[in-house]
């Protein structure tokens, strides 16, 4: 560990050495530009796109070793579309769990229902949630996408026009929960393109219980077009949680709140509540 650290502040001596001179300069600017994105895709912001190589499945693997206590885990798959990570969920956790699934659009709740059709502790729910119960719409871009979002989001950058919509259900957590009889979630899972943090605030009561253990929750582009930021998720969570960044091979623990956090680009976090 010495070593490592040594070679760390070697390496980033010897950076500043041969680059001091430069720093700031007109001509250098496309170079530390690039610097800068191979520095946020090695802190793995902006690789949560892919579960197969963002960090996610390992998470699971934790969050699975850390509940093997836990007899029968409650898990909310929140944002699931066509149903790639309820099968996931379904693969890691097997029976030792009741997957509940959340999906509002009318023909991707249909796809779901196909393709977790052989998963038989699984309940689809065609609505989504948020911080009130009501109804609002949907934007996207084409059937079945995985940008679908309750913000019309400017993606013109991508060639990309979100010109498609329909009307859903949205309720919260915590009135689902009291109406379910569901007492405690074991994880829970947010992939709702920037409407995460309104669901949270829809999960008071039981944040405020501790009948939440883990989160994990996107945080990307789409929190642009929703105005939400990631310091609203670390003072919201981070007194009763450990939160990490999802790395590839683990979890990087975020000990403090700092502005350079706020890069826009898809990352996904695990929220661990610390009296677990």
């Amino acid at each position: 560990m010495r070593l490592k650290r040594f070679i760390e502040r070697f390496i980033i001596k010897l950076t500043k050495t041969i680059l001091k001179k430069r720093i700031g300069q007109k001509q250098y600017q496309n170079l530390f530009e690039s610097f800068y994105s191979i520095s946020l895709h090695g802190m793995n912001i902006g690789g949560g796109s892919e579960t197969d190589t963002s960090g996610e499945k390992n998470a699971l693997f934790y969050i699975k070793n850390k509940l093997k206590k836990s007899n029968q885990l409650v898990i909310f798959d929140v944002g699931s579309n066509i149903g790639l990570y309820t099968i996931l969920l379904n693969e890691v956790f097997s029976e030792h769990s009741k997957i509940l699934s959340f999906e509002p659009s009318k023909k991707t709740f249909n796809k779901l229902s196909i393709n977790t059709s052989h998963i038989k502790k699984t309940n689809l729910y065609n609505f989504g949630f948020g911080n009130s119960n009501t109804f609002l719409t949907l934007y996207y871009n084409q059937e079945e996408s995985g940008l679908a979002s309750v913000y019309e989001r400017r993606l013109d950058h991508f060639n990309i026009k979100m010109d498609l919509k329909e009307e859903i259900e949205i309720k919260t957590i915590d009135s689902f929960c009291e109406e379910n009889n569901i007492v405690h979630i074991n994880f829970l899972k947010l992939d709702v393109e920037g409407h995460e943090l309104s669901v949270l605030n829809g999960a008071v009561k039981m944040l405020n219980s501790h009948k939440i253990d883990f989160i994990q929750f996107e945080f990307g582009g789409c929190n642009i077009d929703s105005r939400t930021y990631f310091q609203d998720f670390y003072y919201l969570l981070s007194k009763d949680f450990y939160i990490y960044r999802i790395v590839k091979d683990g979890l990087h623990k975020i000990n403090n709140y700092r502005e350079m956090y706020e890069a826009f680009t898809t990352t996904n976090y695990l929220a661990e509540r610390k009296d677990i």
